[in-house]
């Protein structure tokens, strides 16, 4: 099955765009994606309902590809991508839309998540970094588009 990973800059890798996020190299690794995909995917349906399944078809495919065009030549798997992209959109959601229910939930986020930060940066054997750093872009991408507010003339 992992051979349906996400391989950057492959014909073969452009599949892992939407099948990396399903993928996982052992049942720990399932484990530990699905218990905080669930935590920010009910969160994020307890905000959005039903638009929630537009916003992350979009962070799949934007932090896929930013990872498929970037990455390093690897075989990238597991839903941690999708995570940092959910993440990322619940911390910037707030910021972008001074919305207070939005602002509350990225302040419980920075209190409680905030060591996810690390995750982002190289460091362990096996994990994808890029990933994760592009699925955090994407979230924040998605956050902007969804929440931006324009400002008003003469407005700071």
């Amino acid at each position: 099955m992992q051979q349906y990973g996400l391989i950057p800059r492959t014909g073969i890798g452009l599949i892992g765009i939407f099948s990396s996020p399903l993928l996982h190299a052992s049942w720990q690794h399932l484990l530990g994606n699905s218990i905080s995909f669930t935590f920010f995917a009910i969160i994020l349906a307890l905000l959005e309902g039903e638009k929630m399944f537009i916003k992350i078809f979009l962070m799949v495919l934007i932090g896929g590809s930013l990872t498929w065009l970037m990455g390093r030549s690897a075989n990238h798997i597991g839903a941690s991508g999708l995570i940092f992209a959910l993440w990322s959109y619940l911390l910037l959601a707030g910021w972008f839309s001074k919305s207070v229910k939005y602002i509350l939930i990225s302040l419980l986020l920075i209190f409680f998540y905030s060591g996810m930060i690390f995750g982002i940066l190289p460091g362990k054997p096996g994990v994808s970094f890029e990933g994760h750093f592009f699925g955090a872009v994407a979230g924040i991408i998605v956050a902007w588009i969804y929440h931006k507010k324009s400002k008003k003339k003469g407005e700071y």
